[in-house]
């Protein structure tokens, strides 16, 4: 009985497993296109303008919190209308991407000396 158990625990492990595996993206399912900014040099209260393409635009406003974090007010932008509004907290050089629509946005943070 025991034998037949772990087999069924196997299979099921293995069911799991091939369930979670990647296959290569389906052309009509489109997850949102990456901008990679990059390293970002931020100054506290210093605001940055970034060109996302498309006529879209992300403005960063950093606050440089007390324990050395860095607080992002962003912006997304078209043609002067506001799309998006959000905010994240992260550090300086810890690489983060937040999705906002149809796109997501990466960059690495770093504290301007």
């Amino acid at each position: 009985m025991k034998y037949h158990t772990s087999l069924i625990i196997l299979a099921l492990l293995a069911l799991i497993f091939a369930s979670c595996s990647k296959h290569s993206p389906d052309a009509t399912v489109a997850g949102p296109k990456l901008q990679d900014l990059g390293v970002v040099e931020v100054s506290d209260g210093v605001q940055s303008r970034h060109d996302l393409g498309g006529g879209r635009v992300c403005i960063i406003t950093p606050a440089i919190q007390k324990d050395g974090s860095i607080l992002l007010s962003m912006r997304v932008e078209e043609s002067g209308k506001l799309l998006q509004q959000m905010r994240a907290q992260t550090k300086s050089d810890v690489p983060f991407e937040i999705s906002v629509g149809d796109i997501c946005i990466g960059m690495n943070p770093r504290i301007k000396q």
